[in-house]
């Protein structure tokens, strides 16, 4: 039997939200998942992706590509002097689908959020940084809501330094800390307060390729202590932002290649467990990337170099922690990592060749991978069935509340291009539905019908988590757990905030 049949039991829920029915997943391919496409069309490429607690997903693209393929309503347009290509816009550069419905709807952006990071506070709002030029010291807000006037809130140059291709992260305190970006070898958090407003961070100065860079979107986690664990290029400290203090470093990944933009590969926080003991065990796991020179050759020479096929696991709260090496079976750059609800990792989107950037990747890959934290070593990771469609340079995928993975963009061009390029910009939007969702696995699958999270109720800190579910086969009661995941901001091939928790069961009745 495959060993995602003997998962007697996971609850998912997003953290911060409500249980809600779920819509039926139609399309499946047995013991590999199935992909179903969504949308032909949602207007723009899906840069940026958000899903916020409404079952609703925020999506982005630039603003400064020209006209998009969706128009804004009610004759909006966006006015802006300082555009090079169209100063009188009347097309979205934002959407927001409506994963229970199927529709997409169009926002409106004042100003270029290209390459912009996020989080999402804890009463729900989503909190977006940065961008390109007019827009790189930008704040904005999008506030949840059920009916079609939401829309994008500007609060204008409420950050201290130009943030573009940063990564935030949410905080034990509700604020956001917002890490480096393009020519900022610093961070700063949001909101304010009356400390000072930017913090000089030498690791990332350290870890800068002259001209290449290869530190940006750094990948960032919070560990248990409310430290962070930083890693950028091919290494990584652990960082006290309440003190301004590195408290370990880590040693560097093993064959010294970059993981981090360009040479882009990604990162995941693995499932924290064992909750109530007095260290918790935190592993981090890396994949893909580009070897050394990969982004020159690409550029410069129109080479494109075999993408790395290696994974480094690290516990970083061990004495002595060291980088155990795994291989893949495809060599990848440009993949998104997400957790999956039952605490296994998917490997999704990107290229066989290349790097990050414009033109600069080959080879797509179309299968997806799972990777089993649990497994024994040698045989953790299993690959599945493909899609029909090449994610590159700005894809995304994130996490949805019924256990698949939502999938959409890739434009490696400046501009949208569909037409006599080997990788046309992609409008269409698919969802993925990892092996667990399944018909033969409809047994073993839990329907929650209430929860002590339901109705907008929201769960404190260490407070207690009570949820009434049904199950039609066999229950071993001391195998009921429950995991409970942090939806993520997810672009360039890294998933901000997000993590999982696997919470020990008091009582089973």
């Amino acid at each position: 039997m495959p060993r995602y049949a003997s998962i007697r039991f996971f609850l998912f829920l997003q953290l911060f939200m409500a249980v809600q029915p779920c819509h039926r997943v139609v399309t499946y391919a047995a013991g590999g998942g199935g992909w179903q496409l969504l949308q032909n069309n949602i207007g723009i490429a899906a840069l940026h992706m958000q899903l916020l607690n409404n079952d609703r997903v925020v999506i982005y693209d630039r603003t400064d590509f020209g006209l998009s393929n969706i128009s804004l309503p009610d004759g909006k347009c966006r006015n802006d002097s300082s555009e090079l290509v169209v100063k009188h816009d009347c097309t979205a550069h934002s959407v927001e689908y409506d994963v229970l419905a199927k529709k997409i709807r169009p926002l409106m952006v004042q100003t270029n959020v290209w390459c912009s990071s996020g989080a999402v506070f804890p009463d729900g709002r989503l909190i977006q940084t940065g961008g390109f030029r007019d827009g790189d010291r930008k704040v904005r807000t999008f506030f949840p809501c059920n009916d079609a006037k939401c829309d994008w809130v500007e609060t204008g140059d409420a950050l201290e330094e130009k943030r573009w291709y940063s990564t935030n992260h949410i905080l034990p305190d509700g604020r956001q800390i917002i890490i480096g970006g393009r020519g900022q070898f610093n961070y700063e958090f949001y909101p304010k307060t009356s400390a000072p407003n930017v913090y000089n961070l030498r690791f990332l100065v350290e870890t800068n390729d002259r001209g290449i860079e290869n530190n940006l979107y750094p990948f960032v986690f919070l560990n248990y202590d409310g430290n962070l664990f930083i890693f950028a290029n091919n290494r990584a400290v652990l960082f006290n932002y309440k003190e301004d203090k590195v408290l370990k470093t880590y040693p560097a990944i093993p064959g010294g290649d970059p993981r981090c933009y360009p040479s882009t590969g990604s990162a995941v926080l693995l499932p924290l467990k064992n909750l109530r003991v007095a260290t918790i065990e935190a592993e981090v796991l890396v994949c893909g990337g580009a070897p050394k020179g990969s982004f020159y050759q690409a550029d410069k020479k129109h080479k494109f170099v075999k993408a790395l096929d290696t994974c480094g696991r690290i516990k970083i709260n061990d004495p002595n922690p060291q980088w155990v090496m795994e291989a893949m079976p495809t060599a990848r750059v440009m993949g998104d990592m997400t957790l999956l609800p039952n605490g296994n990792v998917l490997i999704v989107n990107g290229a066989g060749a290349g790097t990050a950037g414009w033109e600069n990747g080959r080879n797509p890959v179309l299968n997806p991978v799972l990777y089993w934290p649990d497994g024994a070593t040698g045989s953790r990771f299993q690959s599945l069935n493909p899609s029909t469609i090449p994610r590159m340079y700005h894809s995304s995928a994130i996490l949805l509340r019924d256990g698949r993975v939502l999938v959409g963009g890739s434009n490696p061009h400046i501009g949208y291009n569909f037409t006599g390029v080997l990788f046309p910009t992609e409008l269409r939007l698919e969802a993925f539905s990892p092996p667990y969702l399944g018909k033969q696995f409809n047994y073993l699958r839990p329907t929650i019908v209430s929860s002590s999270a339901s109705q907008g109720k929201f769960i404190g800190y260490k407070q207690k988590l009570s949820v009434r579910f049904k199950v039609t086969g066999k229950l071993v009661a001391d195998s009921v757990s429950v995991t409970i995941v942090a939806p993520s901001f997810t672009t360039h091939s890294f998933s901000m905030s997000h993590r999982l928790l696997v919470l020990g069961n008091k009582k089973v009745t």
